[in-house]
């Protein structure tokens, strides 16, 4: 870091805006305003570079003191026969804290992206699975098979930190990788590789992605798959795709469970975990799960190594009771089976709070929105920005430490979280 009276530069700076983690940024900080000096993306721009308004916590729309509001969020959750914990977007301390509270108040516990996360788990805890890390795909991959995703439209820096980077252990070239997409509506630029190869593209829709996964692991098996099955078309495409999977050295097939619908999520990804087991029955292939954004994988992992469950539990009964399926925040709220809502969001302020007539406790970033619309309203800073913290990354194979850039009195979730719970 270096610095004047008026000036601080930051270098190796962790982005929490998305899971990738990305940790080579540079941020200036001049008289508490951030900016983004080197590397980032338009979503690290955004976060960074995001001037907060100076907002109050509030109770019914009215300004009040931080212990009045603390006392009311806390008497709300000691009358409330059954509350529900939702949004959940913190970091690793600041979810410690909150299944503390959510114990001591017999709550129930969702993540904002708890579809896409439960659908990854629900086919891990059925099937098992093989995947890789980002290091192992950086270093070693030289397939790429993209399924219902683009990578770039929600991580923005993923070719240029783990595909096209010139650094590899392994000794891979530059432009050895095979880049393949299979989906609709998909940004394919970022598969071009710095040498002009582009990658190959395979237009499927969401509906029809688990159906084709199935061809291509009939195919692979050396199974015979009629032409009034699929078109002669994409049914060649397939066959190409499968020969170049026997040749791989180390194939990676890329998904991102947030970015197919709920109905057909867990059965698209339990095709892709059988057709990678397949695989490796001749050679070396693994799948990468992206997701977990706004703390999602962060959240699950404290979850799973606190209670043995990655969300989705009810602390009703004095202990977390595990049901993927009932302990949905949009079931709840819709079979009004809740009556309080507590609602943390730390990092995107376009992660709303669901409407509801419930009480509703809303612990966010600064937002003049939530100070006039929840029963109680407590403004948070961001992990990475306005105070220290971890996350863990999209692959779960590492958790890094995200440093206090500015100082704008704006508290941690943890901390409000704890205050909270001492209130009880």
């Amino acid at each position: 870091m270096t610095s004047n009276d008026s000036s601080k530069l930051y270098r190796d700076i962790v982005c929490p805006f998305c899971s990738l983690l990305c940790d080579d940024l540079s941020i200036r900080n001049s008289s508490e305003k951030l900016s983004l000096e080197r590397h980032g993306c338009p979503k690290a721009v955004k976060g960074f570079e995001r001037n907060e308004r100076k907002v109050r916590p509030a109770i019914h729309g009215e300004s009040v003191e931080l212990e009045v509001a603390l006392e009311h969020a806390a008497s709300i959750l000691k009358t409330s026969a059954q509350p529900l914990f939702a949004g959940c977007s913190t970091d690793v301390e600041g979810s410690r804290e909150l299944l503390a509270l959510a114990e001591k108040s017999g709550a129930i516990v969702d993540h904002a992206h708890g579809e896409g996360m439960m659908s990854n788990t629900l086919v891990l805890q059925s099937q098992g699975w093989i995947t890789t890390t980002l290091a192992e795909l950086k270093n070693r991959a030289d397939l790429v098979i993209f399924i219902g995703t683009d990578a770039v439209t929600q991580y923005p820096r993923f070719f240029e930190r783990l595909i096209w980077d010139q650094a590899s252990l392994a000794g891979l070239k530059r432009n050895a990788r095979d880049i393949v997409y299979i989906g609709e509506d998909l940004n394919s630029k970022a598969g071009v590789s710095p040498k002009g190869k582009r990658p190959s593209v395979l237009k499927c829709p969401e509906k029809e992605i688990n159906e084709t996964v199935s061809v291509i692991h009939a195919l692979y098996k050396g199974l015979e798959v009629q032409a009034n099955v699929i078109p002669a078309r994409r049914l060649s495409a397939l066959k190409k795709i499968v020969e170049r999977i026997k040749t791989a050295k180390y194939g990676v097939i890329v998904w991102d469970a947030s970015e197919f619908s709920a109905t057909d999520g867990d059965a698209i990804i339990q095709s892709i975990s059988s057709l990678i087991k397949e695989i490796n029955q001749q050679s070396r292939f693994a799948g990468l799960s992206l997701g977990g954004n706004n703390g999602g994988l962060s959240f699950i992992n404290v979850c799973a190594w606190q209670t043995g469950y990655p969300s989705r539990f009810n602390y009703n009964q004095g202990y977390p009771a595990y049901d993927p399926h009932a302990n949905t925040t949009k079931k709840n709220l819709k079979n009004k089976s809740v009556d309080s809502l507590l609602w943390l969001s730390s990092f995107d302020n376009n992660l709303t709070a669901p409407r509801t007539e419930i009480p509703t406790i809303v612990i966010s970033k600064p937002s003049r929105k939530y100070a006039k619309e929840a029963e109680v309203y407590i403004p948070i800073g961001t992990p990475g920005i306005d105070h220290s913290g971890n996350l863990i990354r999209t692959d779960s194979a590492v958790t890094l430490p995200l440093k206090k850039l500015r100082k704008l009195g704006l508290s941690s979730g943890s901390e409000i979280l704890k205050k909270i719970r001492q209130m009880m």
